[in-house]
C-alpha cells in the first residue's frame, strides 16, 4: 500500500486496518493493534482532518470507517455573472473537458442566486463574488469552497446628479461591499441584476449605484459620473464539496486559464456569444480587470470587516424587519 502524502507508517497502518475493520470503534482498533486508544484517537483526528477516514458517534462508542470517495458528476455545470471579466471561462471549460464528460456554462444576472445554486449542488462550480460565496459557505454548512482566483478591479460608483437620492447595489455582492467600502449616502435599494442597477440610475430613482462592467461603460456613455472603486477583489471560483477531490486540479486548472487570459488566448467572440455582451463591448470593459492566479485568503484577510458589512450590512436590519419601521 503507497502511504499517501504527508503521512507516515503508523499512519498508513491505521489506515490499513480501517479499511480491513470497518466499520469498526475506537477500542476495537486500540485493542487490534496493542495501541492506547489516545494515541490512536490522536491519529484518527488527523486523518479526519485529511479526509481519509470519518468519525462518527453511535451510542457511547466512536465508530471508525473509511471515507468514501465523492464521485464527481460526468456533466459539470459552470455559472457565471454576466459580466466581461471572465475572459479565462473557455480556456477553463476546455480544460474540465478533460475531467468530466461535458461542461456546461450557465449565466446568471444575479450573484445571491448562483451562490445558492452552488451550494445546493445545482451547479458545481461558480465565478461569483467573494462576499457571496463566504456567505453561503457558512449557510450551506461548509458545503462550498473557494478553489481558484479570478478577476479584481471593474467595479465602479456612479451618480446621477438628478437622482432621487439613495443608491443602488446588489445584495451581499462585490457592489454591496463597494457601497460600504465608500459609504454610499442615502436608503439602500436593492436590485436583482447590474441591468436594473443600470435603469434605477438612468431613470433617476436613486442618485447613487454600484455596478460592474460593462454597465459602467453605458452610463458613463450617457453621461453619468463614473468613479472606479477600487475593490481588490471581485468574482473568484467557488467549487461545491462534490467536488472536492478534484479540487487541486481544479485549481490548477483555472491558474493556467487566467495565464491565457493574461497573455490573449481566448476569443472575445466566443465569450460574446456566451454572455449575450456585444463583442466591442466585451474587449473594450475586459480592460477594466485584473487577473488573480489563485484564491485570494491574504485578501479577504485584509479586508475582512468590509467582507463581513457587505455579507451582513447594517442597512440589512430594516429591510429584515419591515413591520417595525
Amino acid at each position: 500500500m503507497e502511504t499517501p502524502a504527508g503521512l507516515d507508517s503508523v499512519d498508513a497502518e491505521i489506515l490499513r486496518m480501517v479499511e480491513e475493520y470497518a466499520p469498526t470503534t475506537l477500542s476495537e482498533l486500540a485493542r487490534t493493534a496493542g495501541w492506547s486508544k489516545s494515541m490512536l484517537w490522536r491519529r484518527l483526528r488527523k486523518l479526519a482532518a485529511l479526509g481519509l477516514v470519518e468519525l462518527s458517534k453511535r451510542g457511547g462508542a466512536l465508530i471508525v470507517r473509511p471515507r468514501e470517495p465523492s464521485t464527481p458528476p460526468p456533466t459539470v455545470k459552470v455559472g457565471i455573472l454576466r459580466a466581461s471579466e471572465y475572459p479565462y471561462i473557455l480556456p477553463l471549460a476546455s480544460r474540465l473537458r478533460g475531467m468530466f464528460h461535458r461542461v456546461d456554462l450557465i449565466v446568471y444576472d444575479e450573484a445571491r442566486l448562483l451562490a445558492l445554486d452552488l451550494a445546493a449542488g445545482r451547479v458545481h462550480l461558480a465565478m461569483a463574488p467573494l462576499a457571496t460565496l463566504l456567505l453561503a459557505h457558512r449557510l450551506s454548512a461548509g458545503r462550498l469552497h473557494v478553489v481558484g482566483g479570478g478577476s479584481a478591479g471593474g467595479a465602479y460608483l456612479v451618480r446621477n446628479p438628478e437622482g432621487l437620492g439613495g443608491h443602488a447595489t446588489t445584495m451581499a455582492s462585490s457592489m454591496e461591499l463597494c457601497a460600504e467600502l465608500h459609504g454610499l449616502p442615502g436608503g439602500r435599494v436593492y436590485a436583482r441584476s447590474g441591468e436594473e442597477i443600470a435603469a434605477l440610475l438612468a431613470g433617476g430613482r436613486v442618485e447613487w449605484g454600484a455596478v460592474w462592467q460593462p454597465y459602467a461603460d453605458r452610463l458613463a456613455r450617457l453621461g453619468l459620473e463614473v468613479e472606479d472603486c477600487g475593490l481588490p477583489v471581485c468574482c473568484v471560483l467557488g467549487a461545491h464539496a462534490s467536488l472536492e477531490p478534484l479540487y487541486p486540479r481544479i485549481s490548477r486548472a483555472m491558474a493556467e486559464s487566467v495565464a491565457d487570459a493574461r497573455r490573449g488566448a481566448w476569443d472575445p467572440a466566443a465569450y460574446s456569444r456566451l454572455t449575450g455582451i456585444p463583442v466591442e463591448e466585451v474587449r473594450r470593459t475586459v480592460a477594466s480587470y485584473e487577473f488573480l492566479d489563485e484564491p485570494p485568503a491574504d485578501v479577504a484577510r485584509r479586508i475582512w470587516g468590509h467582507l463581513a458589512r457587505a455579507a451582513l450590512p447594517p442597512a440589512s436590519l430594516g429591510h429584515a424587519f419591515p413591520l417595525n419601521g
